[in-house]
């Protein structure tokens, strides 16, 4: 029974007509609007968004358990394709009905970690940097304040059946940006360069040339806004990303989705490339916290993409210009309001220049917190960080140094980079995936005319050593 359900099951009268959803309340007599209203304190909507959590530790413990396979789902409108987190594998799920968080996959992997079992695939990322000795997004997740279980845990702690708290939505692939390890799915702009292009073949490396977005995706996006009417009083956190929400028509309707249908426990969380004008970032700001101060949402989260600083940046999120992130993250950092992330990906090619972006973000640190977070490249595996071995220890360990630790929350970051440090130090060279890159690297600089052998001096002489190997006896 839903919270709105309870409240008028208790007040109604027999002669009352049925009211399943709060949305109906509009349709009732006015004299029964008004009893609920003047009588019983009831404000239109109040049940619609009521998310008033005890926060509890999540209950369940086994060896392999997962609060996020639990809590998160995450919903690729471009593709048709659901995850139970951003780390795990996608797959297809029924738009129909359009119950992405309990597919036949997500069901299956929540019955073996309830056996202490690992999913049988999909969950590598954890397990690796786990084996490593390192802090997986499991582990950080497992026991983080702010996190809630889903409410059927309180019922049943075996249920496999549920209903999410954490949704993050992908509602289209348009972008500005065309970053050398996104593609396609996510990138309009790396989806017209493939068209333009052709399919690549070269050393092993394969770019596909063609790629087909849903044929339902417009429908499903409409099913997505009707889920979250009915559901939306359930999640604490809403994830929009892309492509580039701040260039997609899809974030000003959700803004215009939570002043209809009021979520004031909801922490809304856009993932942006923040190279939109001054005049999109003001409006933003003006839109959500009018929603903010009017109770309509709780909290506005901006997690900035970036993962080092200076000309490498540009390259690796080409045609990204650095000087329009600053800008726009120091109007930002000025809205106090406003939580702050920057959100690192880490690559071979990014690593090196990580520093100096801890650096900056040290000195926004001055004015207000900010908070620093990572992660690895799920896909193209030559963009993977391990490919290198042990080959950036010394890069690490000076970003690691200069990483502040006088909280928990910056103990958990540097416990995080150290993770994927000794991830990647653990491995071996990877030749194969070496070549690829470099081949990558080339066709890039061809299709871009950019020149990667200047951005990055130091990498010409790895790949010619490395790769050299190969050829010994």
């Amino acid at each position: 029974m839903t919270p709105w359900q309870e409240f008028y099951s208790t007040v109604r009268d027999v002669d009352w007509p049925d009211c399943n959803d709060e949305q109906g309340f509009h349709d009732l007599p006015d004299w029964i609007k008004h009893e609920c209203m003047l009588v019983h304190g009831y404000q239109p909507g109040q049940y619609q968004s009521q998310s008033n959590l005890v926060y509890r530790a999540f209950p369940i413990q086994t060896k392999t358990s997962c609060q996020l396979k639990w809590t998160w789902s995450t919903v690729y409108l471009a593709t048709g394709k659901t995850a139970s987190c951003h780390r795990t594998n996608r797959h297809k799920f029924d738009t129909e009905v359009f119950d992405f968080h309990n597919t036949p996959e997500k069901i299956k992997d929540r019955s073996r970690m309830l056996q202490g079992l690992w999913p049988e695939k999909g969950c590598d990322y954890c397990k690796n940097i786990e084996n490593a000795g390192g802090q997986s997004d499991r582990l950080t997740n497992l026991d983080m304040p702010g996190i809630h279980a889903p409410p059927e845990i309180d019922i049943d702690p075996d249920a496999v059946d549920v209903t999410p708290r954490i949704l993050e939505v992908y509602f289209d692939n348009i972008c500005n940006l065309k970053c050398l390890y996104c593609g396609p799915h996510f990138s309009s702009l790396w989806d017209a360069e493939n068209k333009k292009h052709g399919t690549f073949r070269d050393k092993g490396l394969m770019i596909p040339g063609v790629f087909t977005k849903d044929p339902d995706i417009e429908t499903n996006k409409q099913k997505l806004f009707h889920w979250l009417e009915s559901n939306c009083h359930h999640l604490t956190n809403f994830n929009i990303l892309g492509g580039e929400p701040l260039f997609q028509k899809e974030f000003d309707q959700c803004l215009d989705f939570f002043n209809r249908f009021p979520a004031p426990h909801l922490d809304l969380q856009i993932f942006t490339n923040l190279n939109a004008t001054e005049e999109k970032i003001d409006s933003t700001i003006y839109t959500v916290k009018k929603l903010i101060d009017q109770k309509k949402i709780k909290k506005f989260t901006v997690t900035a993409s970036l993962d080092c600083w200076g000309a490498e940046q540009e390259y690796v999120r080409f045609p990204l210009d650095l000087g329009i992130w600053k800008r726009n993250f120091e109007t930002l950092l000025n809205h106090d309001w406003i939580t702050l992330i920057v959100g690192s990906t880490i690559t071979p090619l990014t690593i090196r220049t990580l520093p100096d972006l801890v650096g900056q973000i040290n000195g926004w640190r001055k004015i207000r917190p900010v908070y620093h977070y990572f992660n690895s490249v799920n896909s193209p595996s030559y963009m993977f960080i391990d490919i290198f071995g042990d080959f950036f220890v010394e890069d690490f360990n000076k970003a690691l140094s200069m990483m502040p630790q006088d909280d928990p929350e910056q103990s958990n970051t540097h416990g995080y980079l150290q993770g994927i440090a000794r991830q990647s130090a653990a491995n071996l060279i990877n030749r194969s995936e070496v070549q690829k890159l470099k081949t990558f690297l080339d066709e890039m600089d061809r299709r871009r005319n950019t020149d990667w052998r200047k951005v990055f001096p130091w990498l010409d002489p790895v790949f010619t050593q490395i790769l050299s190997l190969e050829h010994r006896p």
